[in-house]
């Protein structure tokens, strides 16, 4: 039953702490010519809504996003520590001192901190804004790549990692600092810490990996294992960078939290608002298309136009329905404004009721919760439901579209809002 009251942020198939394929009409509105009249509110970039948008703002900031960000910093920190001790029993495996079944039940462990990780990092996914959205996304980027990858690419940076120098090229010393960033962030754990597969990946062995493969298993992971740790630790310090841009007197917290303001960047509030629903069409250009649409072959893939397993988010973790949900419990907490404040839900759906749009507030809130729903009735992970179940994986991008269809046309409309240039003239 549709509840009309907010909706709890949903759990996390990880347990995470943190607490749709038809087209339809297509639409070139730049704002809500179904907006409802007023008096217009000083500097309000055009808006006519006397909804305190500041307090909107204020709540998202404080109460959403900036606790999944330090959430981020501290679970990278844990992650680190993971695995550093995932290392040592490596290296005492390899070394003859300890079981195999030590060495399976850590690694066990380092893969579960990395779910956890992964799990906050893609509600931060739905929260690109400031720092993560500078420079083409670069921080972003640094910490999660997809859809760029490149499995050969970190094959080649263990084997740099561990001699020290980029292809036994002593003039080259390897930095991670210095690498692209496909060979960085929880892309590249999930290849070190999820594959079974000891060879590298690369169709042309370089000098660095000429011998990789004939290398003994146990020489072979403890090298996997000691590149996981540094990339990790480079995780640590990219969290800490998103922090100190984030926070402080000069942090893009602050400037959000201050739109409007006199030498604020932001001639408005309703300006700021704008760039958080900018972010959260990643449930539309992200999720409902790259990971639905794109491995059910509703686009060209690596398949064809059909079905194709090896297009999913996660593929080597099989990750990618946890993956959705998050980015779905995220979005919802954008939505309602339910964060770590519970005497504090100032939210969209407080806007929509605040403009008469209490009808759109419940059909998107329909659409979270069937989203969730077609998501759990997925049985195993997404590769085996594109065999084995593909229609339910419809069933989901369809459920995903309702969501993200009202968003882009009866939401953006009603609140003035601006669609982002990626999505204005879009027909799906």
């Amino acid at each position: 039953m549709l509840r009309s009251a907010k909706l709890k942020p949903l759990a996390l198939a990880t347990s995470l702490i943190l607490g749709l394929a038809a087209c339809s009409e297509s639409t070139s509105s730049s704002q809500g010519e179904n907006f409802d009249g007023g008096t217009p509110v000083v500097d309000n970039g055009g808006s006519t809504t006397s909804f305190d948008e500041t307090a909107l703002l204020a709540n998202l900031v404080d109460n959403v996003m900036t606790p999944t960000f330090v959430s981020f910093k501290e679970q990278a920190e844990k992650n680190s520590t993971t695995l550093a001790a995932y290392c040592d029993v490596e290296k005492s495996v390899a070394a003859g001192e300890s079981e195999e079944q030590a060495r399976l039940d850590a690694l066990a462990v380092a893969q579960s901190s990395w779910r956890i990780t992964t799990a906050i990092w893609q509600q931060a996914e739905l929260m690109q804004v400031g720092p993560l959205a500078t420079n083409e996304g670069e921080l972003r980027n640094l910490i999660y790549s997809w859809p760029a990858k490149s499995t050969c690419g970190v094959d080649q940076d263990t084997a740099y990692f561990e001699d020290g120098v980029i292809n036994l090229d002593e003039s080259r010393p390897y930095d991670i600092k210095n690498r692209t960033a496909t060979r960085r962030g929880l892309v590249s754990l999930e290849h070190l810490l999820f594959s079974t597969e000891l060879d590298h990946s690369c169709s042309i062995a370089n000098d660095a990996l000429a011998d990789w493969n004939s290398r003994t298993d146990g020489e072979r992971r403890v090298a996997r294992c000691e590149f996981a740790l540094e990339v990790a630790n480079d995780l640590v310090d990219n969290s800490k960078v998103l922090l100190e841009k984030w926070q402080g007197e000069t942090g893009y917290a602050l400037e959000l939290k201050k739109a409007g303001e006199p030498g604020n960047s932001f001639d408005s509030a309703h300006a700021a608002v704008n760039v958080i629903t900018n972010a959260m069409f990643y449930a539309d250009k992200q999720l409902k298309d790259q990971k639905l649409a794109l491995p059910l072959g509703y686009f060209s893939n690596s398949c064809g136009l059909e079905a194709c397993a090896e297009d999913v988010e996660s593929p080597v973790a099989a990750n990618s329905l946890a993956n959705m949900k998050a980015n779905l419990a995220a979005f919802e907490k954008l939505f309602t404004g339910n964060g770590t404040a519970a005497e504090n839900t100032t939210g969209f759906d407080d806007f929509l009721d605040f403009e008469s749009g209490s009808d759109i507030k419940e059909a998107m809130l329909k659409g979270i919760q069937d989203s969730n729903a077609a998501i759990d009735a997925i049985d195993g992970n997404l590769q085996q439901a594109l065999v084995n179940e593909k229609e339910k994986v419809e069933h989901t991008h369809a459920k995903v579209k309702d969501i993200t269809d009202q968003f882009k046309h009866d939401f953006i409309n009603k609140l003035a809002l601006e669609l982002p240039k990626t999505s204005a003239g879009d027909n799906d």
